[in-house]
């Protein structure tokens, strides 16, 4: 991938350099720009999701929705992104020549909810949804051939984790767990920290000015991304015991009575792990890397001002 972008930029450099030469009908805008905007983004690459329960209290298997009656069960599969939602960006630039320019943009992300694992059963019903909140970078070159109406552009780089975290919502619900009319539901929420990771990002799209120095941009963007997890941890945890319309607390079973090793974990490629003596409860669980898939496609639009 590293081999393919370098060629694609080299090239796409060459082609810019080349169109100094052919100066008909552009406009010269050397110098700083901002581009600000937003849009949407779809799902694309989908993979298999993250094992989102450790402890193993849903009964959920790893990107699954399954469903029994209790004599036949139902297996589907759960692939996709959490790279689905909306963005909104700011992005500085700027152009070297009437062609080739260099731009870091700086984009919020509000990713939709998706649905990572679920399981029911008349016994048991639990549903596991996962969402990404914040910032990431883009460092990017910009290609234009720079004409005076409809301009066409495009921009290639890199997309870098910024600021931001990973949530899982889990609700557990047991019919009769507590007795007979006695339901007890288990509320979870987990946040998931991610090492600094890279991706390849790229957009194609048109400007249209609106003024001198004033212009609307739409783009198509893509993106291959998946984030490194650092560590998770379980934020909220809540046992209740629900009879009718009234529940209560069910004591023992709340967050502050999980030992750290139920609640705190650290992502790791290599990892030892005691044979014949259980893992320690005051200390963080070791498990196995996890990446988080946030491809996507989608676009945008916005505006563009030239100073």
């Amino acid at each position: 991938m590293k081999t393919k972008l370098s060629m694609m930029l080299v090239t796409m450099v060459v082609i810019g350099l080349n169109m100094q030469a052919q100066d008909n009908d552009v406009q010269h805008s050397k110098g700083f720009y901002l581009r600000a905007g937003g849009g949407f983004i779809a799902q694309s690459g989908k993979t298999e999701f993250n094992n989102a329960d450790p402890n193993g209290i849903t009964m959920i298997q790893q990107s699954t929705e399954i469903s029994t009656d209790g004599s036949t069960i139902h297996v589907k599969a759960l692939n996709g992104t959490l790279g689905g939602g909306f963005k909104f960006n700011v992005t500085s630039g700027y152009m070297f020549n009437n062609y080739i320019g260099a731009e870091l943009g700086v984009n919020y992300f509000y990713g939709s909810k998706e649905t990572i694992g679920k399981f029911t059963s008349p016994q048991l019903i639990s549903e596991e949804k996962a969402y990404i909140r914040g910032v990431d970078l883009m460092p990017a070159v910009y290609l234009t051939p720079n004409f005076k109406k409809l301009n066409p552009y495009a921009r290639i780089g890199l997309v870098m984790t910024g600021a931001g975290k990973l949530t899982i919502d889990t609700n557990v619900t047991q019919i009769d767990g507590g007795g007979q009319g006695t339901d007890i539901v288990v509320n979870a929420k987990t946040e998931v920290k991610s090492k600094f990771s890279t991706g390849f990002g790229a957009a194609a799209g048109l400007t249209y000015p609106i003024g001198d120095k004033l212009s609307l941009f739409g783009e198509f963007e893509f993106r291959n991304f998946s984030i490194k997890s650092k560590s998770a941890s379980i934020k909220e945890y809540e046992t209740r015991a629900v009879t009718g319309g009234q529940s209560q607390l069910v004591p023992g079973q709340q967050l502050t009575d999980l030992p750290v090793s139920e609640k705190e974990f650290i992502f790791t490629d290599d990892y030892n792990l005691s044979a014949t003596s259980p893992v320690p409860e005051n200390e963080p669980r070791k498990i196995p890397t996890q990446f988080i898939n946030t491809s996507g496609a989608g676009i945008n639009i916005g505006v563009k001002y030239s100073f």
